[in-house]
């Protein structure tokens, strides 16, 4: 699925405009997590709230990757300035920040291609009942690698404990 499509969607079902903070994603989360938990919700299937978990890590992966984009939309949002980076302002060269964006990137798409591939079916974590389980894994081995080597080298960055809370997410497509 192409990133501003799987981006616009996730938009519309939290119903964020392109501008939204963290604080707005946390909260319309929250919102709809009670409405579409199985066990306390409207619903009783964990369908839509399954698709609610994809398009909040989606989104907040999105403000990982691109932190940047919260303040200049928030900015477009309130006075028409250009979500542009302003001129003279440079990308990180935290050579950290730079290893952890390119895995954290490459397990979005992972797990995208996955979602994709499973057409929204139950996660089955049997290795014979899907094949698609075992594409993703592979997927996944390098990324975890990168965390690993972070949390190794760069236990003081800032990076480190994101890199050990992604690890801990991860770890659900192996139980």
């Amino acid at each position: 699925m192409d990133k501003k499509l799987l981006l616009n969607d996730s938009l519309h079902f939290l119903g964020l405009s392109p501008g939204f903070t963290e604080l707005e994603l946390k909260e319309s989360y929250h919102k709809l997590a009670k409405k579409y938990h199985p066990d306390s919700g409207e619903f009783t299937s964990d369908v839509m709230f399954l698709e609610l978990n994809k398009h909040y890590e989606s989104l907040k992966d999105h403000l990982l990757i691109h932190p940047e984009e919260e303040s200049s939309f928030s900015r477009s949002r309130d006075v028409s300035i250009s979500s542009e980076v302003p001129p003279g302002s440079k990308p990180s060269k935290d050579p950290v920040f730079q290893e952890y964006k390119l895995a954290k990137e490459k397990e979005t798409e992972a797990i995208l291609r996955y979602y994709e591939k499973r057409n929204l079916h139950p996660i089955e974590l049997s290795e014979n009942l899907n094949k698609e389980l075992v594409q993703l894994r592979k997927d996944l081995e390098p990324v975890l690698s990168v965390y690993a080597e972070i949390l190794k080298k760069h236990p003081t960055s800032i990076w480190a404990n994101d890199a050990k809370d992604s690890l801990e997410r991860l770890r659900v497509w192996w139980t």
